[in-house]
């Protein structure tokens, strides 16, 4: 009996000309069983899927388990392009290194397949319009989100916490930590609501923080989605308005995230968690699909 997902030992030499599987998602809040179902049915006789962001090969471990494993007239398949990276280069590499491998890519929505010269220049074309399209949008958004500042209609989503509820509590003694946990918001949120953060250097009450930039990209769930620009709207106001957000690039900002060095409070990992917990939130309001790419900006240079 074959086993499936992310602990399958199974030795690929044991099926001549396998057809493997790989599914991938950016966030844990995001669903693999889509994407496995749809591999299976194709036929794929092993399914590797992994929780990790496409920005690069690096912590892709269930990736480069299969392209090890891949020999002479074997077939990779991906739902769609995307899944295998997020860059026309690495997926070119990619396919690249199957190629010298004997093996061939197959990519399901749309169907094409890399077997043959005919399938390598598709695939070619594929990322470069995918690539263009990617700047395409996000040179509307851009242009979308002046406009409505011009306006004075780019007020991002409405609060669904009061401030002066924030204020009671803390009032009433409750822990910061505590109060974001049970309102489920971010630390961030709490401290602008006491107006201390940002804050001048002396307040005592600044919490640590740190500063990461983000790398966003959203996609439509379906081919006539309209949900991307207005989803990207709402996704920056809810960054600037929790995490002083500085935009660097075309879906490049800069952000700070407050946290607890408290045991019993939000860890930076917490913080990280409620972040990729409401871009996923907003972007599924939409009908989209998000990839948030988190990397700290200092010594340490962790990424999410």
């Amino acid at each position: 009996m074959l086993r499936y997902g992310k602990k399958a030992t199974l030795m690929l030499r044991t099926l001549p000309m396998a057809r493997v599987g790989y599914a991938r998602v950016s966030t844990t809040d995001q669903d693999l069983d889509i994407q496995i179902a749809r591999l299976k049915a194709a036929g794929c006789e092993v399914v590797r899927s992994e929780t990790v962001s496409g920005a690069s090969r690096e912590a892709r471990g269930e990736l480069e388990t299969v392209m090890q494993f891949l020999r002479a007239g074997d077939e990779l398949v991906v739902l769609r392009l995307d899944r295998l990276g997020r860059s026309t280069r690495d997926v070119l590499n990619l396919v690249h290194e199957l190629d010298a491998r004997g093996a061939s890519l197959r990519v399901l929505e749309p169907e094409v397949t890399t077997a043959g010269d005919m399938g390598r220049m598709v695939i070619t074309v594929l990322g470069m319009v995918a690539d263009m399209e990617l700047k395409f949008i996000k040179d509307r958004q851009k242009a979308g989100i002046e406009a409505a500042k011009i306006q004075g209609v780019y007020t991002g989503r409405a609060k669904t916490v009061d401030d002066n509820e924030i204020r009671r509590r803390v009032a009433s003694g409750e822990s910061k930590a505590g109060i974001a946990r049970d309102l489920k918001i971010s630390r961030m949120t709490v401290y602008r609501a006491l107006g201390t953060f940002p804050a001048p250097t002396e307040l005592p009450d600044k919490p640590p923080s740190v500063t990461v930039t983000l790398h966003l990209t959203i996609e439509n769930l379906s081919k006539r989605g309209r949900g991307r620009k207005p989803a990207r709207e709402q996704i920056e106001a809810m960054l600037t308005r929790d995490y002083a957000m500085m935009p660097l690039g075309e879906c490049d900002y800069q952000l700070t995230i407050a946290y607890d060095t408290d045991p019993d409070g939000s860890s930076l990992d917490d913080e990280i968690n409620h972040l990729q917990t409401e871009l996923f939130n907003i972007a599924e309001s939409y009908r989209c699909s998000v990839e948030a790419d988190i990397r700290e900006v200092g010594d340490q240079q962790r990424s999410w």
